[in-house]
Formats: structure tokens, sequence, C-alpha cells
């Protein structure tokens, strides 16, 4: 966050402004009977170091000639005496530009302080300046307070924002859940006669990815600002990748898949081929329900004959080659005690071999584009003053299951992201 600071020319001002307005009072009274009737300044020197600002002041006095001789004294002891009179003093001040736990933006050491007007006769004249310095510091300090007064409901907005459920997917929606928010580091930059300060700021977030309807918001409240303590660095996520039976099938269906309507090997003359299938699950397991077609022994009718087949397996995912396969597909009990039957017509491996060897899901695809959907959705407005950007470093699968819904796979999400505010 970038905060345009006050001119610091108007320290200057507000000193001179005092010394217009009160220069007979307290400060004004002291110095004069010190240092002299004629009171000066060189232009304040400002002195920048990361989050530090710090003041110099060099004043200069001269004392009335009329009141520093006299009738018995000779030029040269009037000029002696003038001489005397002249003094200059350096002051400075320092303070560091932080964040107040108000969500104010502060020089605290800036301000005046308490006054003791009953041993000002007794300060120094380093200790005068000081506090003529500090008349107009703290007009600077007054100016920060007030340029960031609207702060605070600007990060409350950011901090309801960012708690809205995300919608990822269908049924899928990434929750984020805020912790704290810390100012990492502050720096001043010295861009003279409009400096300006850039803080960053930290969230400390949790994500919770919900399957279902929409979460309700939580909607803690804004807290406080803390410290920033180091953790670890960019995110991780952990959600699922959906595809249901119903995209399953169509993709086993797809004749470049070259699944149906193939003669399957060991049919002989019985030209068995699977006219039809239909995924669907079962106790973790995939259920595959395949129409097989055959030319049987005796065909009085002379059309072929038809039954159904049940296989079922557990996905395994490969991650190289990006896609998942059940490797231990094999016949239900009922099916293969009927296989058995007929055996002289069906070759229990070739259907098993086909089923295993063609029913393969490609998820690469499907990877690519949930990265890409998901770094949509994570580069999106937060309110009327904040941005996600977000980075998707990698998205990987790390293994695969059989839902109600369809096939599953366990995904990780890594990356970085940041809150871009412009206040």
């Amino acid at each position: 966050m970038i905060i345009s600071l006050p001119q610091l020319g108007e320290v200057e001002k507000h000193i001179a402004d005092f010394v217009k307005q009160d220069w007979g009072k307290e400060i004004g009274q002291s110095m004069t009977k010190s240092m002299g009737t004629t009171v000066w300044w060189d232009p304040l020197d400002w002195k920048i170091k990361d989050s530090h600002l710090t003041a110099r002041f060099h004043i200069h006095a001269q004392g009335d000639k009329s009141s520093t001789g006299t009738a018995d004294k000779t030029p040269k002891d009037q000029e002696s005496l003038v001489q005397k009179a002249e003094k200059d003093i350096k002051v400075e001040v320092d303070s560091v530009l932080k964040w107040s736990k108000d969500w104010r933006l502060e020089a605290p050491d800036f301000q005046e302080g308490e006054t003791n007007t009953v041993n000002a006769e007794k300060e120094t004249d380093k200790k005068r300046g000081e506090k003529l310095l500090r008349k107009g510091t703290a007009k600077l300090h007054e100016s920060l307070r007030k340029r960031t007064e609207d702060i605070e409901a600007k990060a409350r907005e950011l901090w309801n924002e960012i708690q809205e459920p995300i919608r990822m997917a269908e049924d899928i929606w990434l929750q984020i859940v805020p912790d704290n928010m810390s100012v990492s580091s502050t720096r001043i930059i010295a861009d003279f006669p409009y400096p300006r300060m850039e803080s960053i700021f930290e969230i400390s977030i949790q994500p919770n990815v919900i399957i279902g309807k929409k979460p309700f918001p939580l909607k803690g409240d804004l807290p406080a600002i803390t410290d920033y303590k180091p953790g670890p660095p960019g995110f991780h996520i952990e959600t699922n990748l959906k595809i249901s039976f119903k995209e399953v099938n169509k993709l086993l269906l797809d004749p470049k898949v070259g699944l149906l309507k193939k003669a399957l090997p060991g049919g002989g003359n019985h030209n068995a081929k699977i006219t039809n299938i239909n995924i669907y699950g079962s106790g973790g397991k995939l259920v595959v329900e395949a129409q097989v077609e055959y030319n049987p022994v005796i065909n009085l009718g002379g059309n072929p004959a038809q039954l159904t087949v049940y296989l079922v397996g557990t996905p395994t995912y490969h991650p190289e080659e990006r896609l998942i396969d059940f490797p231990d597909m094999d016949f239900d009990i009922k099916t293969s005690d009927f296989l058995v039957q007929m055996a002289e017509m069906f070759d229990r491996d070739g259907i098993r071999q086909t089923l295993r060897e063609k029913a393969v899901i490609p998820v690469g695809a499907n990877l690519d584009k949930l990265k890409e959907d998901l770094t949509k959705l994570l580069n999106r407005p937060l309110g009327h003053f904040a941005r996600l950007k977000t980075t998707v470093d990698s998205l990987t699968m790390e293994e695969a299951f059989v839902s109600d819904y369809g096939i599953e796979g366990r995904v990780a999400l890594d990356g970085d992201a940041a809150v871009v505010v412009n206040w």
C-alpha cells in the first residue's frame, strides 16, 4: 500500500506561523532573553532512512545593538558585546513512521509532549529549539493520522470481501478464513517535496474447500494490526477434481477409443462385440455394465444374441501420463460364474483385457483447465479498493477414487498470492 505523505515544507510553515502568533509567549520569551531579539533559521534539512524521518533544525539569533551597547563603552567594546550575543543552535527530531493499532499512520515521536512552563526559564537553548521544531512536526503527525482516517473502513471492506466463498466448480467452493493482518515492512520514498510511504501488509488465511452447497460466510471482525511474523511462503490448497459418470461414459463411448463394436479377442465365430457400456459407482468401486452382442451356437432367428456382463475395478492415477485406469478390473462373481458356464463361447480374459486397456480416463486436459479456471478465480477484485493477485505455480493430482458423483482426484494447488490495495 502506498500513502502520500504531507509536504515536508508544511512543517517549516507551521513553525513560522507559531513564531508570528505566539513568539511572545513561553518558548519565544525565554529564547529571546537567552539568544537575542532577532531569531531566524535555515530551511529544514530532512534525513530519510527506511521508515525513519529526521527533521534537522538550525537556528540563528543576534542581539539588538541598541540593547547591548551603553554610553560608557567604546565602539570596540560595543562590537564585542554584539559578537557575544550572536548564537546558533542545531537540533533534530527523529520519528519512525508506523501504523497504530487503530489503523492510523503516525509519527509518534514528532508530538510536542508536555511543556513544563514553571521551569521554562531554566531550559537550555537546545531544548527550546527542539520544542520550537516540535511545534511543526506535531502538525505532520496530526496530518498523517488525518490522511489515513478512512483506512480502517477500507480494510474492513477488504476483510469482509475476502471471506466471501468463491465458486471453483459445480458444488465446489473455496472459502478463505482470514486469521490476522500484520505489517511486514514500511519504508519512506524520498521524492521531495512529495514523499510517500510504502507499507506491505500480510494476511494470514486458512483456505477450506467445501463440497456441496455454498457455505455461509463466517465474517469475522477486523482485528487490530499486528507485527508481522514470518510463516511458510506461498499457499497450499487441496481440493478435488471431479469427473461425473456421465462424462466418463461419454469419454469411453467415443469412437476414437475403439471400445464399441469391435470383435473381442478369443470370440472365434461367435463374433462377440461390446455394443454399449454404462459406468457407475458402488461401494468405492467403478462398475462397468457392458452390453455384449454375439452369434450363438444355434441361431434360429438369424439375429445376434444379447447379454449383459458386469466388471468392477478401483482407479489408479499415473502422474507421468496424467491418466486414470483400472488395472484390477475383473468380472463380478455372478458374471464370472456365468461366463464359466459359457466358456466354449467366450474368452473371459479377452473381454477383461480389452476393458482394462480401453477404460482409460485422461485427466491432463482437465487438470490444465482446472489450473486455468483457478487462476482466473483467484485473480479477482476484493471490494472497491483491492484486488487478489495470484500465481498458480503447480497443480498436481495425488490420488483417484470413486464417489457417488463420479471419478474424483485429490488435487494439490501451490502458488503465491497477494492483495494489491489502492487506498
